[in-house]
């Protein structure tokens, strides 16, 4: 070959890789979706992971759910005490987002829209115009404001501000001590109840937006790139400077900027450091984590690892390897109205009592936490008050109270919204079809959901099947109150996933004598649980983790009460009736069912969110896709969910997620199986996953119209 092909060749590789990395500065989501699964790959790494794109919102509507616009978005960025993201809040809204550009400087990683991409819903400024509310889908509604809500409790709840628009949940965590140095320390940003139950459903342009619906947020991405966004903040050309001007302000001398520089690289190592070592733990340990995904998380044994392993850790102590576990039981977030008067709360019906649950979810998400041993063990930066108020928020009064018929009082589920939609015919109830549904609910649903919740014409025709009346009502307080036991169903039984009903049977963690944790005095004697628990732990402090969380939630919240000189009258009406007991049924564990009211917004179906609407929900399990895409679709109201073929799910768009049952070898992915709940031919068989008959596909959709309506 002659000297001049050599250098014509030369030129032209040279300048397809030049073409190729301005390619990927350009169209960063193009490049990794085109480039994934080709390994190796040194440019990957660099490129932060695909995002969907931004779609246009022609109209957005917050749906009326009983609750005053100023409930709503109190809610929307009610702190808990939360530092979700290890960096001050003003490092959070001076980070760029995480690209290169030849041609335009990036924007902020809190920008609305970017921060959307991520599946967050935008939220107007504390002080926003009624203009800006109404776009934001805020006060479009005539209905009537509802009435307040009363408090449970004397305990005031702190201003929710949103000074920055950050999206809904996201809250500043200012004024916080060190819970165990005491020391004062940079205001820090994190996630609120409502980050994960507040969902939307999208519809050719119209944005439908849900408080207490499962999110459909995708962490993992969000935390990705944040570490990205930290790492160009300090090492791509330019952006130091600008991130320094933004943190420190315009006349920061250069010493501050070093000692920022410094305090930047810190965090990085750090941050580098903890994900290599529980990669490390984990590969030794042989498991392997399973991808969240948007909707979904493992959150259970986050916050094992949060707890037990990052909480638990402090210099020259590291907590015991054991106790850190891969994810790998993800499941969606669960909607949360009508929630607040089960018995037993979380999939598998493991948790009694509300302030125990709710607390344990703000520790889970960062709360700072003292579990030392040293002066202070148990202190924390929960905000147990504002706690309280969310659950008074979603719970509302008795709904045995003073009205003729009960309901429900706090936050509402979400009615079929066919009136925003006069003139398409996709979102029209037909009754024909409603009443055929109805005799099929009354014979394959209400035996495990229930009757449901306001629907006169069902309780005439089926009286011994009533909600209100069920025998799942059973006495609190003296029998001054009442509250709903739905039923639970062995896991076995109902055939679905098994992981997350498996997490708290068999995770153990350590727990050191520092800690003081003895089940049989803390939880069954401390609650008159009436249950042997002596010989649950080790001589090594070894424990069920489930035992080692209940008591540890507990010890912080009584800490906080302490701390705080928390009245005794005041104690006992935050702790209510409820105990903080675990569930010894023998057919455990088991998965808890609920009442089906608004159901139709919380695609996708089954506790790990597994299929992807309520038609693929009624066929036999056997038939339902084994993958299809998730973070980017358009809401489809004949099949309610997300629209997918037979045979699986077509190719996703550039940042979708494919949600996947079985890997490339064709083995099951953990916590990821589609069976059970099925309806198929022949009598349903006890712990075979078949719950009901075979449905003709016009039963199907009879029963779909139905469930619209609750």
């Amino acid at each position: 070959m002659s000297i001049k092909k050599i250098l014509l060749g030369s030129g032209a590789a040279v300048a397809l890789v030049a073409a190729s990395a301005v390619a990927a500065i350009e169209f960063p989501d193009e490049a990794v979706t085109l480039i994934s699964g080709v390994a190796p790959n040194w440019l990957t790494p660099l490129l932060p992971p695909p995002l969907p794109k931004a779609k246009p919102v022609k109209a957005a509507y917050w749906l009326d759910q009983n609750w005053r616009l100023d409930d709503r978005r109190w809610f929307h960025h009610a702190g808990q005490g939360t530092a979700t993201f290890p960096i001050p809040y003003a490092w959070f809204v001076a980070l760029e987002q995480p690209y290169l550009s030849l041609f335009r400087q990036p924007g902020l990683l809190r920008d609305p829209d970017y921060l959307q991409r991520f599946g967050f819903i935008p939220s107007p400024k504390t002080d926003a115009s009624a203009t800006d509310l109404r776009a934001a889908g805020f006060g479009w509604s005539s209905a009537p404001q509802p009435p307040e809500i009363k408090p449970s409790t004397s305990l005031a709840w702190e201003p929710a501000p949103n000074d920055d628009a950050l999206p809904v949940g996201f809250a500043r965590l200012a004024g916080a001590k060190d819970p165990i140095s005491g020391a004062a320390q940079p205001d820090g940003v994190g996630l609120t109840c409502a980050a994960c139950h507040t969902g939307h459903v999208e519809y050719q342009g119209v944005t439908l937006r849900i408080d207490g619906a499962g999110a459909v947020i995708d962490l993992d991405k969000l935390q990705s790139i944040l570490v990205q966004s930290l790492l160009y903040a300090r090492y791509a050309p330019g952006r130091f400077d600008r991130f320094a001007t933004r943190v420190l302000g315009e006349g920061a001398g250069d010493a501050d900027k070093t000692a920022l520089k410094q305090k930047l690289e810190a965090t990085i190592a750090d941050i580098v450091a903890v994900a290599m070592k529980t990669g490390q733990i984990t590969h030794d340990a042989g498991q392997k984590a399973t991808g969240d995904g948007p909707g979904r998380l493992d959150a259970l044994n986050r916050i094992g690892n949060q707890v037990f392993f990052t909480d638990l850790s402090r210099p020259n102590h590291p907590a015991p390897n054991g106790n850190f576990h891969a994810t790998d039981a993800p499941v969606s977030f669960p909607h949360i109205w009508t929630a607040p008067w089960f018995l037993w709360a979380q999939y598998d019906s493991s948790i009694e009592h509300p302030l125990i649950r709710n607390v344990g979810e703000a520790m889970g998400v960062a709360a700072q936490l003292n579990l030392t041993g040293a002066d202070g063990l148990y202190r924390s930066t929960v905000k147990v008050a504002n706690v309280l108020w969310v659950e008074d928020l979603l719970r509302g009064p008795d709904p045995f109270g003073a009205a003729e018929r009960p309901s429900f009082g706090g936050l509402a589920a979400p009615q079929w919204p066919q009136s925003l939609f006069p003139d398409d015919a996709a979102w029209k109830i037909d009754p024909q079809k409603v009443s055929r549904g109805r005799r099929l609910y009354a014979e394959l649903c209400s035996g495990c959901h229930l009757g449901p919740i306001g629907d006169a014409e069902f309780d005439q025709a089926y009286p011994d099947k009533r909600f209100w009346t069920s025998k799942n009502w059973i006495p609190v307080r003296g029998g001054a109150e009442q509250i709903l036991a739905p039923p639970q169903i062995p896991y076995q039984t109902v055939g679905t996933d098994e992981g997350r009903a498996l997490v708290l049977k068999t995770r153990e963690v350590d727990t050191p004598r520092p800690l003081d944790i003895a089940p049989q005095r803390d939880i069954s004697e401390r609650w008159s649980c009436g249950v042997d628990l002596s010989g649950a732990v080790s001589p090594s402090g070894r424990m069920p983790f489930s035992l080692a969380l209940m008591a540890t939630v507990d010890n912080v919240i009584r800490k906080w009460m302490d701390d705080n000189q928390i009245a005794p009258a005041v104690r006992a009406a935050a702790f209510g009736p409820l105990k903080n007991c675990p569930n010894t049924g023998a057919d455990q564990p088991y998965y808890r069912t609920r009442p089906l009211n608004g159901i139709w917004a919380t695609a996708p179906y089954l506790h790990n969110g597994s299929v992807p609407s309520l038609y693929w929900l009624l066929r036999p399990a056997a038939e339902r896709p084994r993958k299809f895409c998730i973070g980017g679709g358009d809401f489809d109201p004949k099949t309610v969910g997300f629209a997918t073929p037979e045979g699986g799910s077509k190719a996703c768009t550039v940042g979708e997620t494919l949600f996947e049952a079985v890997d490339r070898g064709g083995q099951p992915i953990a916590g990821n199986g589609i069976g059970g709940h099925s309806f198929e031919n022949g009598e349903a068989k006890p712990g075979a996953g078949v719950i009901g008959r075979a449905l003709t596909d016009a039963e199907r959709f009879d029963l779909i119209e139905y469930l619209k309506t609750l």
